[in-house]
């Protein structure tokens, strides 16, 4: 049996497991540079002022002594954590036997004169020469003519010491190369499936909402730096290099503008950056993709400021119902002004849920009254089927629900848009719902876990059938993950075929027949969770995903098809699936009785073992959906 528990609960994140470059700038400003080693030099008290700061005026860091000594700056034009291979040079020897005289290039980057490690070595002049290791070599010196291992015998040095290697290289597998499903079955041995999918990333911009570019770069000549908030004391979290391209998501007339670019949010100097017409007129003329984006310094998630303003010029899926919520919430505090249409400086309820849900991407129609959302999106039979994200409507207002029992409204002038009222303090007239409800979680297996959860499966089912998932779609859950011969055979990715298909440029018979890009009889080949391989099996995966408008990749179309499949085929599996109390029969069951893949004595093992391993990650996840 199931229940919905909190359903508006944000996602437990799983952990998600940089390096700054300084150097002197044109205008010189302490913001232009990373300042990992400038910074710890300035915190000597008594450190001089370098050159170019004093004549630039600058006033954030440290102040100017009256005596100039240019030893103090070290503009170095290098990361500011020492390179390796300064460290290499200072520290280490090179650990060569046969070094070729230390001329003035000390730096051990690559082992002079030695055959390459990667490759089977030819006999050296300073080694005796071995017989192949394939073969077994006879105790004689002389090598099998059939072999002809090249020695050289114009100039064979003595053996005054024992050769290079104390360990003999590698050598070649005895065994006959495996193909690329064998050695693909051997990496996989070697995953531990509970550890990667702990630590798969969250998509931190997850109830963002998307909005249009304001282009600008980084008006200096070396970095620049961006911080935890706008001051120069705050944490450095990114650098732009010269001229990278950034977006301006607030604050653009401020002395500090807020910038997103690639994973890096945050706060730079509004001197040294091009906002305006010059900075479009250069994207434009330079091409985005051809411009450098921001390099981190901190980890995304670590960064207090990543949150600031929940706006993104990058694509995000925010019609979830916790996406919904997630957005609205930051509008909190903000004035209630009847008739008004602004999120920041003042609106009235049906704009409220009007704006909300359109900027989110959940409802796409014209404004409405109140009263006119009683008729919109689907209706919800009852409060208790509600979910994060729905809109409640009474007589003569609307909100929307949080999950949990409480409503995020514009509520009148006095409190403005508040979020703490109960769902049922007025009589409710209906519920409606425009959430994309499909997919809650903010990765791949949160996604299918909630999903298996939310259709009735127990824990124990949910974790068969996706271990069975890690070993079709890869650790990563990939649900536009092409079969690997595939890919080789077109040097297509998995993403570019979903496009390709999602744009009618690859027909759905092609998907279906399989005769462009089949590897087994038949011309039939493996795509998504599951490797979606039959005709039957893939004729279900295309009226579940491109039939309704979805992508083929959709992750919550490719489970709806897998779910109509197995009702049709074979309903006592899928009623095993959803009642089951071990996660090894589970997975089993699921192999064999759908999967039917080759070698199942060696897949059970696998499949078992990665089932296992997610059930003990995903238990401890706090879902907000449970089981009874």
């Amino acid at each position: 049996m199931i229940s919905k528990k909190k359903f508006g609960t944000t996602v437990t994140a799983f952990g998600v497991a940089a390096g700054m470059l300084l150097g002197s700038a044109a205008p010189a400003h302490a913001e232009e540079t990373a300042k990992t080693v400038q910074e710890t030099q300035k915190d000597q008290a008594d450190a001089p002022a370098t050159q170019s700061e004093t004549e630039n005026g600058n006033t954030e860091e440290a102040v100017v002594p009256a005596v100039e000594t240019q030893e103090t700056e070290t503009p170095a034009e290098e990361p500011s954590v020492p390179s390796q291979d300064e460290n290499a040079a200072s520290t280490e020897e090179p650990e060569v036997p046969e070094t070729p005289e230390p001329t003035e290039d000390p730096t051990p980057t690559e082992t002079p004169e030695d055959p390459n490690p990667g490759e089977m070595p030819e006999p050296s002049p300073s080694e005796t020469p071995e017989p192949t290791p394939g073969e077994t070599p006879e105790p004689s010196v002389t090598p099998s003519p059939s072999e002809t291992p090249t020695p050289v015998p114009s100039e064979t040095p003595e053996p005054t010491e024992t050769p290079v290697p104390t360990e003999t290289p590698a050598p070649a597998p005895t065994e006959t190369p495996k193909n690329d499903e064998t050695q693909a079955d051997d990496w996989i041995q070697t995953i531990d499936y509970g550890k990667y999918i702990s630590s798969m990333k969250k998509d931190l911009r997850a109830g963002f909402a998307q909005v249009d570019k304001a282009y600008a770069y980084a008006k200096v000549d070396t970095r620049l730096n961006v911080r935890e908030s706008g001051s120069t004391s705050a944490r450095i979290v990114g650098t732009l290099p010269a001229k990278a391209l950034c977006f301006v998501i607030a604050d653009a007339d401020q002395e500090w503008v807020y910038i997103e670019s690639g994973d890096v949010r945050g706060f730079v100097r509004t001197d040294y950056l091009q906002q305006g017409k010059e900075a479009l007129e250069y994207v434009t003329g330079t091409r985005e993709d051809q411009m450098k984006l921001a390099d981190q310094v901190i980890d995304p998630s670590e960064n207090e400021a990543f949150p600031y303003k929940k706006e993104t010029v990058y694509e995000v899926k925010t019609s979830t119902g916790n996406g919904i919520i997630t957005f609205a919430k930051q509008f909190v505090g903000r004035p209630y002004v009847w008739g008004g249409n602004s999120l920041t400086d003042g609106i009235d309820c049906s704009h409220f849920v009007w704006q909300i849900l359109t900027r989110c991407g959940a409802y796409d129609g014209e404004y409405t009254i109140s009263g006119g959302w009683r008729s919109l999106g689907t209706e919800v039979a009852s409060l208790d089927e509600a979910r994060a994200g729905d809109v409640i409507c009474y007589n003569g207002h609307v909100a929307l629900y949080d999950g949990e029992g409480k409503i995020v409204e514009a509520l009148n002038e006095n409190a403005g848009i508040t979020c703490d009222r109960p769902v049922d303090c007025d009589t409710i007239l209906t519920i409606r719902r425009f959430a994309a409800d499909d997919e809650i979680g903010g990765t791949n297996a949160e996604k299918i876990w909630n999903y298996f959860l939310m259709h009735g499966f127990t824990k124990e089912g949910a974790a068969g059938i996706m271990g069975n998932i890690a070993n079709e779609a890869s650790t990563d859950l990939n649900p536009t993950l092409l079969e690997y011969g595939s890919t080789s055979r077109t040097s297509l990715s998995g993403e570019q075929y979903t496009n390709l298909v999602d744009a009618g440029i690859i027909s759905r018979d092609e998907v279906i027949r399989s005769s462009r890009f089949g590897l087994y009889s038949g011309g039939r080949y493996g795509y998504g969770l599951c490797g979606f391989t039959d005709p039957t099996i893939k004729e279900y995966l295309c009226r579940y995903t491109i039939d309704l408008g979805k992508s083929l990749g959709s992750l919550s179309g490719q489970l709806d098809s897998l779910m109509a499949y197995l009702s049709d085929y074979n309903p006592n599996l899928l009623d095993r699936l959803k009642n089951a109390e071990d996660v090894d029969t589970a997975a089993t069951a699921f192999m064999r009785e759908y999967e039917k893949c080759a070698d199942q004595s060696t897949q059970q093992k696998l499949r078992t073992t990665a089932a296992e391993q997610i059930y003990n990650v995903m238990e401890s996840y706090d879902s907000p959906v449970d089981v009874e």
